[in-house]
């Protein structure tokens, strides 16, 4: 009979229920704190690689020629925009694309600082007409997550910007 009363008594007994289901929750409430920083991460690292490839267009589209250093200091001015981010993650390519008197499109010129030489952009349909021109801006970062591997792996956000130039038909490139 005192057996019973005792597993009677450690049945009923619930004083260690809470600190057992917040220790069997807490994992789970861990990584949706964790992951929800990393996606605002995300989510504003991407906002700043729009805007830093639209500036980048922006900024060739308004002038009739661009030099080395010009295209130097837009890049520098992207990578003002992706502060806090470091721009060792990040490449950036500029160039002028020409439509001839066929539409056929070629590449006038083109720059960049942590890509290749692109060979060829895919452009949207109708974009350019016979010729026309326009400047292409291409803003990539390979992102790394902040709390490792434990939610995201590592992966790149690319945005490109098109935009036409507003004082020339074609933006020169003066070595």
């Amino acid at each position: 009979m005192m057996k019973a009363n005792v597993l009677l008594k450690l049945w009923r007994d619930r004083s260690g229920v809470a600190a057992s289901e917040f220790a069997l929750v807490l994992p789970i409430l861990i990584l949706l704190l964790f992951g929800t920083a990393e996606l605002g991460y995300v989510l504003l690292l991407d906002k700043k690689v729009t805007t830093g490839a639209q500036t980048a267009a922006d900024l060739v589209a308004q002038q009739k020629s661009v030099s080395a250093g010009d295209v130097n200091n837009i890049f520098r001015a992207v990578d003002s925009i992706l502060q806090p981010y470091t721009s060792s993650s990040a490449g950036y390519t500029v160039a002028s694309l020409v439509a001839d008197d066929d539409g056929a499109v070629t590449i006038e010129w083109q720059r960049h600082r942590g890509h290749e030489d692109i060979d060829e952009f895919d452009l949207p349909e109708g974009l350019l007409s016979e010729n026309d021109s326009v400047i292409v801006a291409l803003v990539s970062y390979s992102y790394s997550p902040v709390f490792g591997e434990l939610i995201f792996e590592p992966f790149t956000i690319t945005d490109m910007a098109y935009l036409r130039p507003r004082t020339t038909v074609a933006v020169e490139f003066s070595g």
